[in-house]
């Protein structure tokens, strides 16, 4: 993201878009077990025709982060069972962690037919429309997932950084501090209100919110943003010279 002050650019790194890994009731040992691959390399040895077994497998190379296994066990399951949610689910973020964001939005969009109500699945769907520049289509994902959950983390943020994409200022403030209103203390939030309202030219709301998120003691880039906040004060000082 650049945000234009001065003349000059400035770059955030801001670590947002966490894809989330899907867990469900009878899935929950996966997060035990997730990284051993022997046990579950036995039990596709002893139960070859589960696909079952054969996603549990590629759960734990994914947790390994060995995508090509993980992606080769997720297809031998959808052999087994074309219709099987979860695996068509692991293959497109296989394919998102690989950077293959067309392949990755296709098997995520083949989840939401078998399941259209996960939160997770759109969620990282939302993701994918957005890293492609399909901001229209994230909004649709992320207000579907809203809908659902109206408190999932990040998904109102999410849905803001959309409309920001399309520069709908207005709606993106609006995400933004509905984000907060469920996460108070959302450093991105404020950020990107920082952001928005400078945008728009609301330069005291802009300064409240970047020096929130300077509050936050593990904020990125938090020099580049102390600096970002000198300049605007500066122009608001000088501003109120002119003025009087």
């Amino acid at each position: 993201m650049k945000l234009k002050l001065g003349g000059e650019s400035l770059d955030w790194l801001i670590l947002l878009f966490i894809v989330v890994s899907l867990t469900l009731g009878t899935y929950q040992r996966n997060t035990v077990w997730g990284s051993d691959v022997a046990l579950w390399k036995d039990c596709v040895k002893k139960s070859p025709e589960k696909e079952r077994t054969h996603n549990n497998l590629g759960f734990a190379y994914q947790e390994l982060g060995q995508w090509d296994d993980a992606r080769e066990q997720y297809e031998r399951a959808l052999g087994l069972n074309p219709s099987y949610f979860l695996s068509m689910y692991n293959l497109g973020l296989v394919f998102y962690e690989k950077g293959l964001l067309d392949e990755a939005i296709h098997f995520y969009q083949k989840a939401t037919k078998l399941d259209s109500n996960s939160p997770d699945l759109l969620y990282n769907l939302g993701l994918a429309y957005y890293r492609k520049g399909l901001y229209k289509d994230a909004i649709g994902a992320y207000e579907r997932l809203l809908e659902i959950k109206p408190d999932y983390e990040n998904g109102q943020n999410n849905m803001g950084l959309a409309y920001k994409g399309l520069k709908d200022w207005d709606k993106a403030i609006r995400s933004f501090l509905e984000e907060l209103r469920y996460y108070p203390d959302n450093v991105y939030a404020h950020l990107y209100l920082g952001e928005s309202y400078e945008a728009v030219r609301n330069y005291p709301e802009a300064l409240v919110h970047y020096q929130r998120a300077l509050n936050d003691p593990g904020l990125p880039d938090a020099e580049k943003i102390r600096k970002t906040v000198l300049t605007l004060e500066a122009a608001q000082r000088q501003r109120k010279r002119v003025e009087n």
